[in-house]
């Protein structure tokens, strides 16, 4: 398996496991779990969105760091301008009846390119350590105390729970969703920033000590 491959595949099941236990505490909340089932398609979209975003930025870091680049040499505005490519696409995927979306940048332009330079300073840190076959665990450990590679993941959590209730911004509900919007946008970020924590804990755990037994997993 290639370093990028590696490093895109962490991502992606730490994102999609992020996801899914965001809905799943969502759906225990009576009063919004009738406007979960009408935005479930959004919500697997968006994170989907973020997984290809993610993807594009680390292989682009990756590139630069094999070519010899400082980690201050990568443009995040054009990388910025790449993941806007990405959302196009999302636009059309989600695009139905009930909500239109125009995604207004200037509310979370710099939050975004704040996730880019954390993702960028991440791949320069591992690949600067990935100079063998070790596995990437093996690496992670190498380069970050336990601690330092759990608020790394938290923050990268962190911006991307800030950018999504910003998106909210960018959302019209049509119809009686449209009365809730707030309520659940507000509820959204919440549990998203409580599950932020429990899997930054429970992935650096994976990493650092034993595989986490899926009874001990954050529910």
């Amino acid at each position: 398996m290639s370093k990028v491959k590696a490093l895109c595949d962490h991502d992606r099941e730490m994102m999609l496991e992020f996801s899914g236990l965001c809905v799943r505490r969502l759906n225990n909340y009576l009063p919004l779990k009738l406007f979960l089932s009408l935005i479930q398609h959004f919500l697997d979209a968006n994170v989907l969105k973020e997984i290809e975003k993610d993807r594009l930025i680390m292989e682009h870091a990756a590139v630069g760091f094999e070519r010899g680049k400082e980690r201050g040499e990568m443009d995040v505005s054009e990388l910025f301008e790449m993941t806007r490519e990405v959302d196009k696409e999302f636009v059309k995927k989600v695009s139905n009846p009930l909500f239109s979306i125009e995604i207004r940048y200037d509310d979370f332009a710099e939050i975004r390119k704040k996730r880019i330079l954390s993702l960028v300073n991440m791949v320069f840190d591992l690949l600067y350590n990935w100079q063998d076959a070790s596995p990437f665990p093996d690496i992670v450990k190498r380069t970050f105390a336990e601690n330092s590679y759990r608020e790394l993941l938290g923050e990268v959590l962190h911006l991307y729970n800030i950018e999504t209730r910003m998106l909210s911004n960018s959302i019209t509900l049509h119809g009686p969703a449209g009365r809730v919007k707030d309520l659940f946008a507000e509820k959204l970020f919440v549990t998203m920033e409580k599950t932020a924590g429990d899997i930054a804990v429970a992935y650096a755990r994976k990493v650092y000590v034993a595989p986490v037994a899926a009874t001990n997993r954050p529910r």
